[in-house]
């Protein structure tokens, strides 16, 4: 079936201003920009990370963190691929050992012995 110009220009309006990743929106944060899943705390970083831990997109969604849809992970997946360097410095840059840092100069040690329950 061939189609109208009209069809044939909202199809293309349509394809140009749909959002390539919709279940991602970018946040500011106190070490820059981050890329989350929408209305969640869960950062495409952390998405990773558990496939990085062997983690299927399905056991995420059923098992990890089952207010996520499968849709939402793969979404995530999909934002890593396009935007892997920028991920993979956060998962390089952000350890453990850099939040215990963060919190501390943050909190001061009183403050970092609350919230943790342990010394440096």
């Amino acid at each position: 079936m061939k189609q109208t110009p009209d069809t044939l220009a909202d199809e293309l309006l349509k394809q140009v201003l749909s959002p390539r990743h919709p279940y991602i929106e970018i946040r500011n944060k106190a070490m820059g920009p981050r890329a989350f899943i929408k209305g969640t705390r869960v950062s495409v970083s952390n998405i990773v990370a558990y496939t990085r831990l062997g983690e299927t997109p399905e056991t995420m969604a059923q098992e990890i963190m089952p207010h996520l849809t499968l849709a939402q992970v793969y979404d995530a997946l999909s934002y890593y691929h396009d935007h892997k360097q920028e991920i993979d410095y956060e998962l390089d840059a952000y350890t453990e050992e850099w939040a215990y840092q963060y919190l501390s100069e943050r909190l001061g040690e009183e403050g970092f012995l609350k919230i943790t329950g342990q010394s440096k």
